[in-house]
C-alpha cells in the first residue's frame, strides 16, 4: 500500500494478525461506516450528557453549578482522504469548548482557545485566585465584551511531522520532513482544498505567517527544525507495517478491528 503526500500524517498498519487499514483511496463502504460509528457515539454521549443535567436539575443544584464540555481533538472521516486525528487540518484540530452555568450568557465566539484556557476562566467565574504563571488565558472577558479573543493566532503541531500557524483568515501547514508547505484561505476555503502556497501572489502571507510560526515555536520552547536536510519520498510503502492493539482499546474495537 502507498499512500500520498497530501496525508503524509496517516500511520496505518500491514496485514497478517494485526489489523490493515482500508485502501487508498477510500471506498465509500468504508466511510460510512466510519461515520456511522462516530454519530453512534454522539448520541451515546449526548445522552450520558443530558443524564448529568437533569441530575443537576432534581438535585437543585443546575443554577449554582458550571458546566464546561471539552475535547481534545476533532476527527478525520474520510476529509482530505485520512480517517483519524493524526493530521492538523482543522477537521482533526477543531473541537468545541462549551462554558454554562451562572455568569456564563447565551451565545458563541470563535476565539481561538486551548484546554489550557479551562482553569483560569474557572477561577475566574468562581471568584477563585488565579495562580501566577499560568499558560493558560481567561475566556470570561469573552463573553463579558471585555475583548475580541485573547489570541491573534493559534500554534497546533503533530509529532516531529507537521507544524501550522493559523490566524482569523490564513493557515499555513508546513510538513519538514517531506518539504513541503500547505496554505489555505479559510475565508474562501475553510475546508481546506485549495493549497496556495505556489501561487507567487501569497509569498508575502507565507513570509508572515513562517515568521510568527518560529515566534510560537520559540515562545513554546519547539525546537524542531521546520527544514531538514534530506527530506523523505512523498510517497511511502506502508505494506510492512504492523498495528496491535493497545491495553486501552474496548472489547468491541478489538474485535472489529484486528480480529481479522
Amino acid at each position: 500500500m502507498r499512500i500520498p503526500a497530501q496525508s503524509p500524517l496517516e500511520r496505518p498498519s500491514g496485514t497478517g494478525s494485526s489489523v490493515g487499514v482500508s485502501a487508498w483511496p477510500r471506498a465509500e463502504e468504508v466511510i460510512r461506516d466510519q461515520i456511522a460509528e462516530y454519530y453512534g457515539l454522539i448520541t451515546h454521549l449526548d445522552g450520558q450528557i443530558g443524564r448529568i443535567l437533569d441530575a443537576l436539575q432534581a438535585g437543585d443544584h443546575a443554577d449554582d453549578t458550571i458546566v464546561v464540555y471539552a475535547a481534545d481533538h476533532g476527527l478525520a472521516l474520510g476529509s482530505h482522504g485520512l480517517l483519524g486525528k493524526q493530521n492538523i487540518y482543522e477537521h482533526s484540530q477543531r473541537c468545541p469548548l462549551i462554558f454554562a452555568g451562572p455568569g456564563v450568557p447565551h451565545g458563541e465566539s470563535e476565539a481561538f482557545t486551548y484546554l489550557l484556557d479551562i482553569f483560569p476562566t474557572v477561577t475566574a467565574l468562581t471568584g477563585t485566585p488565579t495562580p501566577a504563571g499560568l499558560d493558560g488565558a481567561d475566556l470570561s472577558g469573552i463573553w463579558r465584551g471585555e475583548t475580541t479573543g485573547v489570541r491573534d493566532s493559534v500554534f497546533l503541531a503533530y509529532t516531529r511531522l507537521a507544524r501550522s500557524v493559523r490566524n482569523e483568515r490564513y493557515k499555513l501547514i508546513r510538513y519538514p520532513q517531506v518539504d513541503e508547505t500547505q496554505l489555505f484561505d479559510l475565508l474562501s476555503d475553510p475546508t481546506e482544498i485549495e493549497n496556495l502556497a505556489a501561487d507567487p501572489e501569497y509569498a508575502g502571507v507565507i513570509n508572515e505567517l513562517t515568521a510568527l510560526l518560529v515566534e510560537w515555536q520559540a515562545r513554546l520552547g519547539d525546537t524542531e527544525p521546520l527544514v531538514v536536510d534530506n527530506p523523505q519520498p512523498r510517497e511511502i510503502d506502508l505494506g510492512s507495517l504492523q498495528r496491535e492493539p493497545d491495553r486501552w482499546q474496548p472489547p468491541w474495537i478489538v474485535e472489529k478491528y484486528f480480529q481479522r
